[in-house]
């Protein structure tokens, strides 16, 4: 091995472990959101199963599943209000 190669790789590492450090803030924030999106995804659909037969319905889709995600419970509860009031 050539002495420059052997000094390359080792930048080259060196970089890949600075980028990942980081990153690892952000990267743990997407994270964190996506998996609080699917857990509003799942909450979503156990209201629609409890309150349907209220006349309450939530659709499922990303737009409210991410809002859920991003406000927990009382994004959840102003998404049941809203579509109560509009009867959508």
């Amino acid at each position: 091995m050539q002495p420059s190669f052997v000094i390359f790789s080792m930048i080259m590492v060196f970089a890949c472990m600075m980028l990942l450090v980081l990153m690892a803030g952000p990267l743990a924030m997407v994270i964190k959101f996506a998996v609080r999106s699917c857990i509003g995804a799942g909450l979503i659909y156990a209201c629609n199963m409890l309150l349907a037969p209220v006349g309450i319905y939530i659709g499922v889709n990303v737009l409210t599943a991410c809002a859920v995600g991003f406000l927990g419970l009382p994004g959840l509860g102003t998404l049941m209000i809203v579509s109560h009031i509009l009867g959508i």
